[in-house]
């Protein structure tokens, strides 16, 4: 599991159960138990967590953490489940009040419980816009956000990108058991969606302003040659308001990631933690978890709105065979087996071409549309 916390933390970090120890226990059995996720709060609100065990100094490899309970607590009682997924993966949505206090309790199947003090659910003020402006190497993504009531003053921004991406050929006939035959219009390989989360931690604040205002904050850039704006590019950012503690946790785990830049170097720094475990005080947690509403916004850039956008890298030109006719074509993808039909030839013939440049998924990504596109 690639996830931004676990790159970050899978190095060896002091940290207690309680509070951060200068030595962690050391036996080949010990193991640290990371928690990625924040409580959102509100309407049909998704909830997701991921938890893994990272071994102590005899390992570097985290493991995902199979069939926790995991429980959002209100302090009224009130309880809700969040269901295993996946391997290591919890989500469910829910409708988690705003107006009382809320805690993440998590018990593992060895029978220890590790619990988040309760937290009254910051309310996140919306996102005013996100913008984008093309430069030299490529375009930059912006968001601007503001609190008329000056609460917030800490933010922190995830986001999803989704592109549209093409094949060289587009294909209207497919070659199966020896014959060239008509394709479905429902079987189309010449269009993907690719779908990437965030890779990077990215935070602000307001604290040094008057005004509660986040003006131009760089979200991602785009290289220039990136295959995201061939055709059309999407980017859902989310932003979630934190407390100046989870500030401050999410702000030393970002200069520990830029500092080390790999995915198992020791962290230069401790980081602290909102999670303890309440029945076992030699056991570690690692993991800041907030309790917030969350503000989205989504925006679509095609690619006729760039200035001399290219359309493909001339660098990926795929090149093609033309046969005279049908049989030919069906004999040469009989002899070669990593070809495909790739066009009709006017004179009955067909083009063959390398599948690679005529099934869009051989690069990654779905041929399902997004709901949202």
């Amino acid at each position: 599991m690639k996830r931004l916390m676990t790159i970050a933390m899978v190095g060896l970090i002091y940290l207690g159960c309680t509070k951060p120890l200068e030595l962690p226990d050391t036996k080949p059995n010990a193991t640290i138990l990371v928690v990625e996720g924040d409580v959102i709060a509100g309407n049909n609100a998704e909830n997701t967590f991921y938890l893994s065990r990272l071994k102590t100094l005899q390992g570097k490899d985290s493991i995902p953490e199979l069939n926790a309970l995991i429980e959002i607590v209100s302090k009224d009682g009130t309880k809700w489940q969040v269901k295993q997924v996946g391997k290591g993966t919890y989500k469910s949505t829910l409708n988690i009040p705003t107006d009382k206090g809320i805690s993440l309790r998590i018990q593992t199947v060895d029978g220890k419980v590790y619990e988040t003090p309760y937290q009254t659910p910051l309310v996140t003020p919306a996102i005013d816009s996100v913008t984008y402006q093309q430069v030299n190497e490529g375009m930059k993504v912006f968001a601007h956000t503001h609190d008329p009531k000056n609460n917030t003053r800490y933010y922190r921004w995830t986001y999803e990108e989704t592109w549209e991406r093409h094949a060289w050929f587009e294909t209207y006939h497919d070659y199966i058991n020896g014959s060239i035959v008509d394709r479905p219009a429902s079987n189309q390989i010449f269009a993907c969606w690719k779908t990437a989360i965030a890779p990077t931690i990215i935070l602000d604040n307001s604290t040094s302003l008057s005004n509660d205002v986040i003006s131009y904050k760089n979200i991602t850039t785009i290289p220039y040659l990136s295959e995201k704006l061939y055709v059309r590019y999407s980017i859902l950012v989310r932003q979630i308001a934190l407390s100046k503690e989870a500030y401050e946790f999410w702000s030393i785990l970002r200069k520990n990631t830029e500092l080390t830049g790999t995915l198992f170097d020791p962290q230069p720094s401790q980081l602290s933690t909102n999670i303890t475990c309440t029945n076992d005080p030699s056991r570690s947690a690692i993991g800041y978890v907030s309790v917030g509403t969350i503000a989205e916004k989504r925006i679509f850039v095609m690619n006729s709105a760039m200035n001399l956008w290219p359309s493909k890298n001339p660098d990926d030109a795929c090149e093609s065979v033309e046969l005279p006719s049908k049989t030919a074509a069906e004999n040469f993808l009989k002899n070669y087996p990593t070809y495909t039909v790739a066009y009709l030839i006017t004179q009955g013939g067909f083009g063959v071409a390398m599948k690679q440049c005529v099934d869009c998924r051989f690069n990654g990504g779905t041929t399902q549309k997004p709901i949202f596109w």
